[in-house]
């Protein structure tokens, strides 16, 4: 059963707030800045992009189209029409989103079959993303994948992309795994009921200077959470040979409990028995390594608190029952 609720009249961590139509979070006491809306604008593109696919309520979906805006070339430097996102509605004179607001705002109008919207955007969507951020050149072989075009580019797109990422992810994964010798994390020791934040900080405590520097280069969970909806959203049609190499290198590399994550890339023995068992959490937990490389801010609330807060909208469960109903439950 969903746990979704839309409005602001009841109390929830996460909501979905009908007049900007974007997925709004509290954000945590220490990290309120005066002055701000303190909704987790910054990240709500990418929210309100896993939540539409989870709960595929039409406003979110209209909330996402509003965050890309129109431009003219005749008013800037571009030779063509674009499409400048934003990372909140209603921020027309923002220009810092970053690549994972776009990706997984994207993916889902893939998921949901707006393919029409998706074409319009993909198509006309620069290299440049805004002042801060490109694309990667993955990426923007991915973006291609999402419009319009004959099977034979969209065979070659699909290639281009595999292979920039195989190289990527070869060189991530080996050097995470080095990484991981030196500060000390571990993978799949812990499960994902157990796991709280002080996994993470336990570890920094004892780290040295060399090792609180080494940790920043760690190719993190978030990333690689992203890169499985790339990988999902690639055409079904397109089952190249390097997209099969690029999906078992990250399903070698991917955490025997992050469920989605692995449905993501093609593993269909996850079980219903532990999605039903999997306990929501106070962070989006399949975009987190449980290895100690990252807080993810899990399990340090009380269970009053979690009775209260996490009742309603529970995105990291519901998108995982969600997936796994789409991709195993219905076969």
């Amino acid at each position: 059963m969903t746990t979704y609720k839309p409005g602001k009249k009841h109390s929830s961590r996460k909501y979905f707030d009908t007049k900007t139509k974007m997925m709004c979070e509290e954000p945590w006491e220490w990290a309120k800045k005066e002055g701000n809306l303190n909704v987790g604008e910054g990240d709500a593109l990418w929210r309100t992009g896993v939540a539409y696919i989870t709960w595929k309520d039409p406003l979110m979906k209209e909330g996402i189209l509003e965050c890309y805006r129109l431009v003219s070339a005749d008013r800037t430097h571009f030779r063509k029409d674009h499409y400048q996102a934003m990372r909140h509605t209603g921020r027309w004179h923002e220009d810092d989103v970053t690549r994972d607001q776009v990706i997984m705002s994207l993916a889902a109008l893939k998921v949901n079959g707006d393919l029409i919207e998706l074409d319009e955007i993909a198509s006309k969507l620069p290299y440049k993303l805004s002042r801060k951020y490109n694309m990667t050149p993955d990426m923007w072989a991915w973006t291609k994948t999402l419009t319009c075009q004959s099977e034979k580019k969209l065979k070659m797109y699909t290639n281009i992309a595999c292979f920039f990422g195989i190289i990527e992810k070869f060189v991530a994964f080996n050097f995470n795994r080095l990484i991981a010798k030196v500060c000390g994390y571990e993978r799949n020791v812990i499960s994902n009921n157990e796991y709280t934040s002080r996994f993470h900080y336990d570890k920094k405590e004892e780290w040295n200077e060399f090792q609180l520097k080494l940790s920043k280069a760690y190719y993190m969970g978030f990333a690689f959470h992203l890169a499985c909806w790339q990988m999902y959203t690639l055409p079904k049609s397109q089952n190249t040979f390097l997209r099969r190499v690029l999906t078992k290198m990250m399903l070698n590399y991917c955490e025997k409990e992050n469920y989605l994550c692995r449905i993501l890339l093609g593993d269909k023995t996850i079980t219903w028995e532990q999605v039903e068992n999997y306990q929501p959490r106070e962070g989006f937990r399949w975009q987190a390594y449980l290895d100690g490389s990252w807080p993810n801010y899990n399990g340090e609330q009380s269970e009053e608190w979690k009775e209260k807060h996490l009742k309603w909208n529970q995105m990291d469960r519901d998108c995982l029952i969600t997936m796994w109903e789409k991709e195993i439950g219905n076969e």
